[in-house]
């Protein structure tokens, strides 16, 4: 209610076309979101010279700790109303990956997913953080897959939400993708309701002045988004290593999903032994923003499992 609030009056008030309202409505809107999921902005300089921004829980440090990896050309900001629905059972790792949100992001580092998730692992050790479960949107998904690869001991699980590294995408994004047209890459404020319609089949409603604030702030990174794009594009093929990943894995698509279609999913269910995949009915390429309750669900439930499994095998040890 707060946040519809703080939109309906700020909309009364300034649609005469103040950007500077249009800013503070903006941030006041996420800020209130992050609240409710109870989640706090902190940042940290790792060994690796990066200096990151992420969310974290408030008060849950005594909980099995969940990172949440976002996706190409998104941010931690993704995954905030997945942890409102999570709130107090696990302590939540947000951040924003280099090259993306507030942390360090230029044109001249390395942005694999390999590096990527060995920097993961640099943060998770600067944050002190030995065990944790990993769940990854889109490339974090591919991520997420190398951080199974790198670092198997230090994961409880896997989550892989509509993920790249088999990556089949659907024929029509081939097509804009082969045509030089990357609706994922804003280069103007108002590029990003496109961006909106592609990855979402279910958007959660926000006023037109939010989606044009938030496509303000991809274009404004719309040269590191290219140089992203180019690092992962076409060395995000993991399939042939997926037999390797051991970890407890759960696989949730949406089944509308406009850009890595649901033949992904057979992929990934057959090559990871320990695997289970959930496809959700009427929801695009972002089930976490599109339906957290339901996706929290049933990330719940699989965590709750992996718990289970790994106390029975603790005793009989």
């Amino acid at each position: 209610m707060f946040i519809r609030l703080i939109f309906i009056l700020t909309t009364l008030f300034f649609l005469s076309g103040c950007d500077d309202m249009a800013k503070w409505a903006y941030n006041a809107g996420l800020s209130a979101e992050k609240s409710r999921a109870g989640l706090i902005d902190k940042n940290i300089t790792t060994s690796d010279g990066i200096d990151w921004v992420y969310l974290e829980s408030e008060n849950t440090e005594d909980l099995p700790v969940v990172m949440l990896i976002h996706g190409f050309g998104a941010d931690s900001s993704n995954w905030v109303r997945f942890v409102n629905e999570l709130e107090g059972e696990y302590h939540f790792v947000v951040p924003d990956l280099p090259g993306h949100g507030e942390t360090t992001r230029n044109t001249q580092l390395d942005y694999s997913v390999t590096m990527q998730a060995e920097r993961i692992v640099t943060l998770a050790d600067a944050l002190g953080i030995e065990k944790f479960h990993v769940a990854g949107s889109s490339m974090g998904g591919a991520i997420s897959v190398a951080l199974a690869l790198q670092a198997s001991d230090r994961l409880l699980s896997v989550g892989l939400v509509d993920a790249a590294g088999v990556t089949l995408v659907t024929p029509e994004f081939l097509a804009l993708i082969e045509g030089n047209g990357n609706p994922l890459i804003p280069h103007k404020a108002e590029d990003m309701f496109v961006t909106m319609d592609w990855a979402m089949a279910d958007a959660p409603w926000m006023p037109d002045f939010f989606v044009t604030q938030m496509g303000k702030i991809k274009a404004e990174n719309a040269d590191v988004a290219e140089k992203v794009h180019a690092d992962v594009n076409g060395k995000m093929e993991l399939r042939d290593r997926l037999k390797e990943i051991q970890t407890p894995t759960l696989i949730v698509w949406g089944k509308e999903d406009r850009l890595l279609g649901v033949d992904n999913v057979p992929v990934f269910d057959k090559e990871i032994p320990n695997s289970k995949a959930v496809i959700l009915d009427g929801i695009g390429h972002l089930p976490m923003a599109e339906a957290p309750g339901k996706t929290a669900d049933i990330f719940r439930a699989f965590w709750k499992d992996v718990a289970a499994n790994a106390l029975v095998e603790d005793k009989s040890k």
